[in-house]
């Protein structure tokens, strides 16, 4: 956000969920207040039912929207969310034709990583900006048995479902946890944000070298 404050360039999304506009909340998408009056862009717009998009699929698109974006802009910022997606681009030479300044987050210490995603675990289970809380996503979006098995393979989701299950409970019920209990599925969901972390950490590749921009530092992603 702060770079695209900064220089006015557009940001497109690499996060394959949050194509799905049904799950603002558990996707992640960026409310418009987070959004400061940046313009973010997603590679598409799909419906939960039709499950998250492929990343072969997504990398076709991505083309398409930077192609869109590079009539009328000279910078594109690409935030990263999809090690899938990102992995394509890599094996890519039509890449190769752009200038790139790439910065990697490194994980950090696992402590502070769990810390922050308690904290925004209990920011999702609450409304923000008009949007259902993460927990309300999922309860309306469950009465369609069709989207049961989209909504198991998204994180987040997956453990509170789990956690239904483990406990008898409808998940129309995680509405209705005690505090002790709620705090127990937002430990859960944490700590599932930090394994996948780990597991992105992981199975990013390194860029190629023409990728590695002389002057921008040693930090890439």
């Amino acid at each position: 956000m702060a770079a695209a404050e900064r220089t006015g360039a557009p940001v497109i999304s690499l996060d394959r969920v949050q194509c799905c506009a049904e799950i603002p909340t558990g996707s992640g998408r960026p409310t418009p207040a987070e959004l400061r009056g940046t313009q973010r862009i997603y590679v598409c717009s799909r419906k939960l039912i039709n499950g998250v998009i492929p990343a072969h699929e997504a990398h076709k698109l991505l083309k398409l929207r930077v192609a869109e974006c590079a009539l009328r802009h000279r910078l594109i910022i690409l935030e990263g969310g999809s090690v899938s997606l990102l992995n394509t681009m890599i094996a890519d030479e039509y890449w190769d034709c752009f200038q790139w300044r790439s910065d990697r987050f490194e994980l950090g210490d696992p402590t502070e990583f769990l810390s922050r995603a308690r904290a925004r675990v209990r920011e999702m289970f609450e409304r923000r900006g008009g949007r259902a809380s993460l927990l309300e996503e999922l309860v309306e979006l469950w009465r369609d048995p069709r989207l049961h098995q989209a909504l198991a393979d998204i994180d987040g989701y997956r453990v509170a479902i789990r956690f239904a299950a483990e406990r008898a409970l409808p998940v129309a019920g995680l509405l209705s946890l005690d505090a002790e209990t709620r705090e127990e599925l937002v430990e859960g969901i944490a700590q599932e944000y930090l394994d996948h972390a780990r597991w992105q950490t992981r199975e990013f590749l390194e860029l190629p070298l023409s990728w590695k921009v002389t002057g921008f530092g040693s930090r890439h992603k």
